[in-house]
């Protein structure tokens, strides 16, 4: 059967095709014209500009200093993430190396025996690779379009605010008119009508309009007072996810200065890589911004 599949000519045709056809995405140490052809959607020039894999440490991996303290049998025991293939372009043959199976004079291929034991322990899978920094920025950008939603809330309870503002204004402007007719009525029964039943009848008339209008006017005060207390709640909220915004941006910045930090302190030699590294940390820190508590006790 592998035989007439290899020697196919729709197979044939199809690996020719396969083969001939260069891929659309560029690796970043790419020429620049299979950069420029890949961000235009064209295939790259050249084989070895194409995206290649990539191998990524764990973010704790041990420093060569850690684990030339253990044994081969020590290191053989660390955790499966950590036994992750390097390749060496020194030695004679080259070769793929265990990345920890190592101490003074001795190295292991790759896979190593825990890479083989623990099989998809070693790597995780791209979809579930997202970083803490990710999550952060995902985060900040919930929160922001959180307070862009509060925003526009806070601009529509702003109109109905003006609105029943307006409305208490109208039922505050014929309750005094109704108070003032009511009151001339009565001045006018008493001066000039003399049949009590018909004084008694407008005047009751009169009270029960000043006691609907009197309703209404305390039903537009309770709409109002909860418009006011929205209002407020809404900007309480905006400024609490100003705050965690802020924070989250900081804590983001902060740990990336202090991975900077890290990185440095790990380099061999001190040099200007590790110089570097700590004026990018610097830089970082400085872009971090005084939370409203941290100004409180700088005060």
């Amino acid at each position: 059967m592998s035989d007439y599949v290899d020697t196919d000519p729709f197979w044939v045709e199809n690996r020719a095709k396969f083969l001939a056809e260069k891929s659309t995405a560029a690796d970043p140490s790419a020429c620049g014209t299979c950069r420029s052809n890949a961000g235009e959607g064209k295939p790259v020039e050249h084989d070895e500009c194409a995206q290649r894999a990539t191998l990524l440490h764990a973010p704790d991996h041990p420093y060569y200093e850690i684990l030339a303290g253990f044994s081969l049998e020590e290191n053989a025991k660390l955790p499966a993430r950590f036994h992750v293939p390097v390749f060496d372009d020194c030695g004679v043959p080259n070769s793929w190396l265990c990345a920890v199976c190592q101490d003074e004079g001795t190295v292991t291929g790759w896979p190593c025996a825990t890479a083989t034991k623990y099989g998809t322990q070693v790597f995780s899978p791209l979809h579930v690779a997202e970083t803490a920094q990710e999550k952060q920025t995902a985060r900040i950008a919930e929160l922001e379009a959180e307070i862009q939603r509060l925003r526009e809330q806070q601009a529509k309870d702003d109109d109905k605010y003006v609105q029943a503002t307006a409305e208490r204004d109208r039922f505050r402007l014929a309750w005094k008119s109704a108070r003032e007719r009511a009151q001339a009525y009565g001045e006018g029964i008493l001066r000039v009508v003399k049949d009590r039943e018909s004084y008694q009848q407008w005047l009751k008339q009169a009270e029960a309009r000043v006691a609907e209008l009197e309703a209404e006017r305390h039903t537009t005060n309770e709409a109002l007072t909860d418009a006011a207390e929205t209002l407020r709640a809404n900007r309480d909220r905006i400024a609490e996810l100003g705050k965690q915004v802020a924070t989250s941006r900081n804590d983001a910045l902060s740990e990336a200065a202090d991975w900077f930090d890290r990185r440095a302190a790990a380099e061999p030699d001190q040099g200007y890589r590790a110089r570097v590294m700590r004026g990018a940390a610097n830089d970082i820190r400085r872009l971090v911004a005084p939370t409203a508590d941290r100004a409180e006790e700088a005060s």
